[in-house]
């Protein structure tokens, strides 16, 4: 099962990617990005993991950018 991670800038796109890398996870990821209803880049990071290891990275990415 594959789930995402959004990234609200280029800085939390490098900092989700870093993690998943640290975690084992390499690419090549699939990631696309979009504007927002502001007009700003967005950027969605699939990551092909399982619920419970989602869950985990989630929080993870959350501590990080927070």
């Amino acid at each position: 099962m594959a789930h995402e991670l959004l990234a609200k800038s280029d800085h939390q796109l490098g900092i989700c990617l870093r993690m998943l890398y640290a975690e084992g996870i390499r690419g090549p990821l699939p990631a696309h990005s979009a504007k927002n209803e502001k007009g700003k880049m967005e950027f969605l990071v699939t990551v092909p993991v399982d619920d419970a290891q989602f869950e985990v990275l989630e929080r993870r990415y959350q501590t990080l950018i927070g």
